[in-house]
């Protein structure tokens, strides 16, 4: 009895230090890359500015041309009013493991930031900052803003067109459902447009379903242009 009893004692050690780990650890590891991500972007955005025109930099154009995104290197970060004015979370290519533990990672294939398309972005619900804990308080209407390297990206969540009428901005699938990450995801639109899909695990702990929030592209301007609406007050 007294060498069951030991058995179970270090059992319940070894699981206090997972949870700890999952619920702490994991959270520091996530503001540590932050951070680094965070510096990533500084640099990249003085290298454009640094060789870049002037009055190219300056210029009040609403489009341009993107380069394509790099493998290993953020491209912006997210902001999502909702959540709160903290809030934000630098973005990557790629939803691998390893991708989701510096952040929030966009679906390789998917659009790019403002482009035709679907720009499809992945984040954790818990672990590593739980950046998309909060899905579920998204509502219509609400603003999903990416500070690119050179532009500001403004999305406006919006109702899928499969819970119509219902006032709801957050659907649930199952894993399986690839297609809500469609150019045109046929459960919330009906014709071509600059999509957002957000993309996240249910329940919190894990990882039968998934939570998906969509929407449309409203503006994109110029970082020379300053804060969008969306961010202030």
């Amino acid at each position: 009895m007294r060498g069951l009893g030991e058995v179970f004692i270090t059992l319940g050690v070894v699981i206090l230090l997972f949870v700890v780990y999952q619920l702490y650890w994991t959270g520091v590891l996530a503001d540590q890359a932050r951070s680094d991500e965070l510096h990533k972007l500084d640099e990249q955005r003085k290298r454009i500015t640094a060789v870049a025109p002037k009055d190219v930099v300056d210029a009040p154009v609403t489009v341009t041309k993107q380069a394509p995104y790099e493998d290993g290197q953020p491209f912006g970060e997210l902001f999502i009013p909702r959540f709160g004015d903290s809030w934000s979370w630098t973005i990557r290519p790629g939803v691998a493991v390893g991708d989701l533990q510096k952040g929030l990672g966009w679906y390789k294939g998917a659009a790019q930031a403002g482009e035709d398309g679907n720009f499809a972005v992945a984040g954790h619900r818990k672990t590593y900052g739980d950046p998309f804990l909060n899905v579920p308080k998204l509502r219509i209407g609400d603003k999903i803003v990416l500070r690119g390297l050179t532009e500001w990206f403004v999305y406006s969540v919006d109702e899928p067109s499969i819970l119509q009428g219902s006032g709801k901005a957050v659907y649930k699938t199952v894993p399986e459902d690839v297609h809500v990450l469609d150019s045109v995801p046929d459960k919330a639109y009906k014709t071509p447009g600059k999509y957002i899909t957000l993309t996240t695990c249910e329940p919190e702990f894990g990882s039968t379903h998934r939570l998906i929030v969509w929407g449309h592209l409203e503006s994109r301007t110029p970082l020379a242009a300053g804060e969008p609406a969306a961010l202030k007050g």
